[in-house]
Order: structure tokens, then C-alpha cells, then sequence
């Protein structure tokens, strides 16, 4: 969940802390029941899918990091001694394949790794009866296939968990729209029916002060790889001619707020990726929304 929308939940549960302290007037007026009880319903479904997007990719994303690891190891480790084969038997396109380093591998977006190593290997397994002598023996190159295999199979089920993670942020979008709705209805309900004055100003007043993140100025970013259209959770953005600056969340956000309305430049940068400069018109009492697409260095 973005910083935006966690000062959106913050304020809502700052108000349901509020109704809680009227429930016997909340129950005497069954419309006001109706729309509180929502209300609460609204939030716990928020809190359950945040949850979900909490656990998302993060679980997958760590196997693969550390599968890719043992992977390019292995894959490497063949290469470089297959390469040597390839040398003293003059097979220029071969020695080609075979030199490669593990940053040559590590730096490449997930379904280029796979593809490189799956080249290199499959090389491997064409010579394999060449390179006994070179000390490759065939339980490498076995064990090097089921590394790269495996791998194939956790990418797809990271690019899956993350087109899943894009639906669940559509419906967390959508709760939170239906929330605050439930809540305008709530205090007008309150407002206009009740004649409790302490119960108005106190409803009125948890949403207003908790809503001031909310109402700010300010911009998001959403980071992204170019290729994979994954978040780039390493990211960071600098509002060019001052110190402000915010690291991305796990959604690959990055957000300022309190910025002046005028048009201004940010600089958006990640590890291992080309940084790019963008324009925005922040407007008073606006959030504007930006995606940047960062492309592999």
C-alpha cells in the first residue's frame, strides 16, 4: 500500500475509533447501523487485501534471487571451463557463449538471465562428450539443468504474482473510493439526523485532522522496469534544486508532499538502471499521479 493510501487508512480507523465511542446512539438510528456497520466491513477488507499484497511477490521474489544466484553460479563455472575447450579447438562462436561473468548474467532482467543461461547450457550439452577432459562431467551439467529449469518456472509464477498484485490494487483502489463514501454518508447521517452536537464535532473533527497527509500537495511516482513492467523497489526520486527526495516503497512508489504549485523537474534513479529526468505542474491541494519507466543500464 502506497503512502497516500495509508494516511487514508489511518484516518479511517481514526474515525471508527470515534464511532466507537457512540455506539448506543449508532444503534438507536438502524439507517446510521447500516452505514457504520459497512463502514467497518469496508476497512477490514482493505486491512485483508493489503495483507495479500504484503506477502505478494515478496516470498517468490526471494526464492528466485537466491535460485538465480546458484544458478548463474553453476552456469558460469561450465562456461568458463568450457570456454577453454572452445579456445584449444578453435571454435570462435563457441568462445563467444562460453566468456561470460556472473554480472554479465546478474545485471539482465529475469527472462534474459534465463535465456543466456539456457544458451550457454544447452552449448554445454551439445559438447558434453568433448568436454570430459576439461573436467566437466555429466552430473554438472544435469544439476546446472535443473537449476535453470527451475528458474524458468519461479520467473513465471513472479510475473504472474505481479499481474495479480495489479488486479488487487485496482480493488484496493475501488474500496477506498467505496470507504470514503460510507464515511460522507456516515457524517451527513450524523450531521443531519442526530441532535448530538458533541457527537458532530467529534466525528468531524477525527476526519479532518487525520485527513490533513491526505489533502496535501504534492506528486507519486510509480517506478517500473521498461521489460518486465515490475516495480523497482530500489528506486529514488530528487526534486531537482532542493534536498527532498523519497526512496520507493514495495509498491515501487515514491511520493513528496507539501511541494509548492509551480512546474517543477524530479530526477528518478535506480541501481543498475538509466536515470531519467521528468517534468510535472504540482497544483494546490492536488496529488498528481506519474508512472516512469526505467530502462536496464
Amino acid at each position: 500500500m502506497n503512502k497516500k493510501n495509508v494516511s487514508k487508512l489511518n484516518m479511517f480507523l481514526a474515525v471508527l475509533k470515534t464511532l466507537g465511542a457512540y455506539v448506543g446512539l449508532i444503534n438507536s438510528f438502524a439507517r446510521l447501523k447500516q452505514e457504520v456497520d459497512l463502514f467497518k466491513a469496508k476497512i477490514d477488507a482493505i486491512i485483508d487485501i493489503n495483507t495479500q499484497l504484503s506477502e505478494g511477490t515478496k516470498g517468490i521474489t526471494n526464492t528466485v534471487s537466491e535460485l538465480e544466484s546458484r544458478m548463474i553460479e553453476a552456469v558460469v563455472k561450465l562456461g568458463r571451463s568450457a570456454l577453454t575447450w572452445a579456445k584449444d579447438n578453435n571454435k570462435v562462436d563457441l568462445a563467444e557463449v562460453f566468456d561470460v561473468v556472473k554480472t554479465d548474467l546478474s545485471v539482465i532482467p529475469d527472462a534474459d538471465c534465463y535465456s543466456k543461461s539456457d544458451l550457454i547450457l544447452s552449448k554445454v550439452e551439445a559438447n558434453d562428450a568433448s568436454l570430459v577432459d576439461y573436467n566437466i562431467v555429466k552430473k554438472q551439467i544435469d544439476d546446472a539443468r535443473l537449476l535453470v529449469n527451475e528458474y524458468k518456472g519461479k520467473i513465471g509464477n513472479v510475473q504472474s504474482a505481479v499481474k495479480g498484485n495489479k488486479n488487487s490494487n485496482k480493488e484496493l483502489n475501488k474500496l477506498f473510493k467505496e470507504t470514503k463514501e460510507s464515511l460522507d454518508k456516515i457524517i451527513d447521517l450524523v450531521v443531519n439526523n442526530l441532535a448530538d452536537e458533541k457527537f458532530s464535532n467529534d466525528l468531524i473533527a477525527a476526519k479532518v485532522i487525520n485527513d490533513a497527509a491526505v489533502r496535501s500537495t504534492g506528486v507519486n511516482i510509480m517506478v517500473t522496469d521498461e521489460e518486465t513492467d515490475e516495480p523497482i523497489t530500489t528506486s529514488w526520486m530528487y526534486l531537482e534544486g532542493s534536498d527532498k527526495k523519497d526512496e520507493a516503497d514495495k509498491d515501487g512508489m515514491c511520493e513528496l508532499y507539501k511541494l509548492s504549485p509551480e512546474r517543477i523537474f524530479f530526477r528518478v534513479e535506480a541501481p543498475g538502471y538509466i536515470s531519467e529526468k521528468i517534468e510535472a505542474t504540482i497544483e494546490q491541494g492536488k496529488i498528481i499521479t506519474l508512472e516512469v519507466e526505467l530502462k536496464k543500464a
